[in-house]
């Protein structure tokens, strides 16, 4: 069964929206780290969540969170992202 469920799909979202609050230099210090932890989605069950940025050039930066809930999940994840430019702004 593959994880494309609205649960995992929540998490990753709620993650973003958590990461929007946060500043381009705190994007930026995230290039070399990555964020992991586990969180219970609405249906009850375990995920892991995984968030870490990415050099999309230009000075943007690509902050990807991508969620799964072991087994086959961890080998496809669902993945959700955002793009932020340098002034700070989302690109649309």
């Amino acid at each position: 069964m593959g994880l494309k469920n609205e649960s995992a799909a929540g998490l990753a979202e709620a993650r973003l929206a958590e990461w929007r609050r946060v500043n381009y230099d705190g994007w930026r210090a995230m290039l070399d780290d990555k964020d992991a932890r586990h969180a219970i989605g609405d249906d009850g069950r375990r995920y892991r969540v995984v968030s870490y940025a990415l050099d999309d050039g230009d000075g943007r930066i690509r902050m990807s969170v991508a969620v799964d809930g072991g087994t086959w999940s961890a080998f496809v994840p669902l993945v959700r992202d955002e793009i932020m430019n340098a002034d700070g702004t989302f690109v649309e």
